[in-house]
């Protein structure tokens, strides 16, 4: 049932869910921007790196290279990749 509730929470928001969906491969944060908004801006940088830090605090995603401040690579956990399956059945 947990995993329903994680579906749950990443189909809630739609900027939460194209973050999660982007994140197909390990990635900055910039890369993810260009990924969804083909562009490069300060406000598609503030949406994403709230959606990560909301994957981050329910175990969604995670930070491959903590200790570097810049530069910092997100990827998805395996209860990120079990969503991801679970969503893709649900559609």
């Amino acid at each position: 049932m947990a995993l329903f509730n994680l579906v749950s929470f990443v189909k809630r928001g739609k900027n939460r869910r194209k973050v999660f969906e982007a994140l197909d491969k390990p990635m900055m944060p910039s890369e993810v921007v260009m990924k969804i908004y083909n562009k490069n801006s300060n406000t598609g940088f503030n949406i994403v790196s709230r959606a990560l830090g909301e994957l981050k605090r329910k175990n969604l995603a995670k930070v491959v290279n903590p200790k570097d401040k810049t530069g910092r690579l997100y990827q998805k956990t395996k209860l990120g990749n079990d969503v991801t399956k679970k969503l893709k059945e649900l559609e």
